[in-house]
């Protein structure tokens, strides 16, 4: 590496941030509990606040008798095939694989979901050993029986550290993309340290956190901000770099959102 090359860690959510869906209505849905349903359980499992954000799911699967005994490594297989990516996930990973200019990216993705899913939807986009998802002890049939390690709420934050000692990544070059509730304390510690959170979605409470909200059915359009911000390209200079990867940006929309309550 040259000196003038700068390193990032690039960490990325799974579900609803790479993907369109939640993985955990997927997999409630083929063991017959509708989205009304598994929404609800989540719902009490919150109220009693025994997991951390982001860790319900995980929760459900081992305790609620609706799901425990029923899921099994290879329902997690199934699941993820049902996955609908968001596009260019893959071209998304390629572009920082390959570094931009003199900058040099590590990615990764760090997320509540069941690694066994994960490692599935992105099987030749992805190493598995750059995925970090909750994983499960199983008996002798590939049932699951007890969790043995999530990556839900402040474990995030403890694998974004960890990445970062590996990798010898400054704090103030982390980039971390989430969408919800469970990306809420890692963004807050990546945002301390002067690294970068993006959000993917219009949620109020993420907006507050994050450097910059971005909204796309492409994963690609993760890049405007990172190209913007942080390597500090101009506009014209960012339309040029997505039409030299093969895209033109035709639309572009800057909306500063105000959310207000009044009473």
């Amino acid at each position: 590496m040259s000196k003038r090359q700068k390193k990032y860690l690039f960490i990325c959510d799974f579900d609803k941030t790479l993907s369109f869906d939640d993985s955990g209505v997927i997999l409630s849905e083929k063991i017959g509990i509708d989205e009304d349903a598994f929404e609800q359980k989540l719902v009490k499992v919150r109220t009693r606040n025994i997991v951390q954000l982001g860790g319900e799911l995980a929760q459900l699967i081992v305790t609620d008798p609706d799901y425990k005994g029923k899921v099994s490594k290879k329902l997690f297989k199934e699941v993820a095939k049902d996955i609908k990516l968001k596009k260019d996930v893959s071209k998304l990973m390629k572009v920082l694989d390959k570094g931009i200019g003199e900058n040099k990216f590590y990615c990764y993705v760090i997320s509540a979901c069941p690694v066994e899913i994960i490692k599935t939807a992105l099987k030749g986009i992805l190493p598995p050993e750059n995925i970090i998802g909750t994983t499960f002890i199983y008996d002798d049939k590939g049932v699951v029986q007890s969790i043995e390690r999530t990556g839900a709420g402040q474990g995030k934050v403890t694998n974004v550290d960890l990445l970062r000692e590996k990798n010898k990544v400054p704090r103030d070059r982390i980039i971390y993309v989430g969408d919800g509730s469970s990306d809420l304390h890692v963004m807050l510690h990546v945002n301390a340290y002067g690294g970068y959170p993006i959000a993917v979605s219009s949620s109020p409470y993420l907006g507050h956190i994050s450097k910059r909200t971005v909204l796309s059915d492409s994963a690609l359009s993760i890049l405007t901000p990172i190209l913007e911000d942080i390597l500090g390209y101009k506009e014209t200079q960012i339309k040029k770099f997505f039409i030299d990867i093969g895209h033109t940006i035709s639309e572009w929309s800057r909306v500063k959102t105000d959310w207000i309550a009044l009473e």
